[in-house]
């Protein structure tokens, strides 16, 4: 099969989950080209982007295009002004990068498009489908559903989808509330984690007091929470490591925070870390904290895959029961789910697994077995192929259709 990938950005460590399921079709056999809106900002890239030769296979935007993309998401400045103002411009623009991108789309005579994350991703992906006829599904995640949708928008890319992919029943659910698409057509696959964390061993949980988060330093990871939390624990616990791994625009505002509760030798800022580092960090952490929230602007996580990873190494992780994580983690079996933005509970979650020993052996036994069972990349890719078959199957039935017709 051909598949082409529309993307916000290309490659982005945050994203692995996309590069991942990019590989493993490749490996299957199936040719992917990826069509990116903008390049990575960042300088470190999964060791996979080079192994399998990805941005070889990566077309992207000229660079004034990608300053667009950039300030669009940064505030949308991009599309100044309101309304349909704003919508029109947006709409401009994506006209104009799926110009760019047709021509080469038309010669690759590519099977299907697919559009991961963002709302221009699957604006050009539809755009592409009309001037071309090649049929396009979309994976739909967090960020763009919950905050702020435009419904009216949403309803239209998804009833001109072919198929509509998002990541858990939680999200399948609020889809069919929010814009009245039938069930049917929504499908459910897992984003999951990288494979190369297969190559990670779980030393020891007997050093119960390191505690990880890996996750982008914004709102809704929630990590000021478990910041508070490890502050509730200190006194009992003076030996708590607190490691948090990532970027983002609330550092600052975090390092502040931790310094003003006298945290600052027990809880460590690493930033972002190479592939490497960051399975040293999973192998030696005991305890997995991301306490995530709803944020002010209605953004949440969908299930975040670094749960995942911290899982499948075999560390009991500690969460909330918001949007689709309850679907990852059964509270008191695989991990331990509290309410979010709640520093007490968190405390109280934290310090259950700080002092039994057996009960973080059981949890990380459980939630190892959870990602193993139902979060496969090989499953789950699986799944999306039977979806992009029957798709073709369906173009091909339309096009037979409209010869007799004529």
């Amino acid at each position: 099969m051909k598949i082409g990938y529309i993307l916000m950005v290309f490659p982005k460590l945050s994203e692995s989950f996309i590069s991942n399921e990019i590989v493993e079709l490749t490996k299957r056999g199936h040719e992917v080209h990826i069509f990116a809106l903008s390049r990575p900002s960042e300088n470190l890239l999964q060791p996979e982007v080079n192994e399998y030769s990805l941005l070889e296979k990566t077309h992207y935007l000229p660079y004034f295009f990608e300053l667009g993309s950039k300030l669009s998401r940064c505030g949308r400045l991009l599309f100044l002004g309101k309304g349909k103002k704003r919508s029109g411009l947006r709409k401009l623009y994506c006209i104009l990068a799926a110009r760019h991108f047709l021509k080469t789309i038309e010669k690759l005579k590519l099977d299907v498009l697919h559009a991961h994350l963002g709302i221009e991703s699957a604006d050009v992906a539809m755009l592409l489908s009309e001037f071309t006829g090649v049929p396009f599904t979309f994976t739909l995640h967090a960020r763009d559903i919950f905050m702020n949708p435009d419904v009216g928008a949403l309803r239209q890319k998804m009833q001109k989808a072919s198929s509509v992919i998002t990541i858990s029943f939680f999200n399948k659910e609020y889809l069919h509330k929010l814009t009245g698409i039938e069930l049917g057509k929504i499908h459910v696959v897992r984003a999951c984690m990288l494979e190369r964390l297969k190559a990670a061993s779980k030393k020891s949980l007997n050093n119960a007091f390191t505690i990880l988060t890996v996750a982008r330093l914004e709102e809704k990871k929630g990590i000021e929470y478990g910041i508070l939390a490890i502050s509730k624990l200190i006194r009992r616990f003076p030996e708590i490591r607190y490691n948090i791994v990532g970027s983002g625009q609330l550092e600052d505002k975090l390092k502040r925070l931790a310094t003003s509760l006298g945290l600052n030798n027990n809880v460590r800022f690493l930033g972002t870390l190479d592939s490497y580092s960051l399975m040293k960090q999973y192998e030696e952490a005991s305890i997995f904290l991301l306490p995530c929230v709803r944020a002010a602007n209605g953004d949440m996580d969908g299930i975040p895959v670094s749960l995942m990873e911290a899982m499948f190494v075999g560390i009991p992780c500690v969460s909330t029961r918001i949007s689709g994580i309850p679907e990852l983690i059964e509270s008191g079996i695989s991990g331990l789910l509290v309410d979010e933005r709640n520093v007490e509970q968190l405390a109280e979650a934290i310090e259950r697994l700080l002092t039994d020993n057996n009960l973080r052996l059981k949890m990380g036994k459980e939630g190892k077995e959870k990602v193993e069972t139902e979060f496969d990349i090989q499953k789950e890719l699986s799944k999306q192929l039977r979806i992009w078959e029957n798709v073709q199957i369906s173009s091909r039935r339309q096009k037979t259709d409209c010869n007799y017709a004529m």
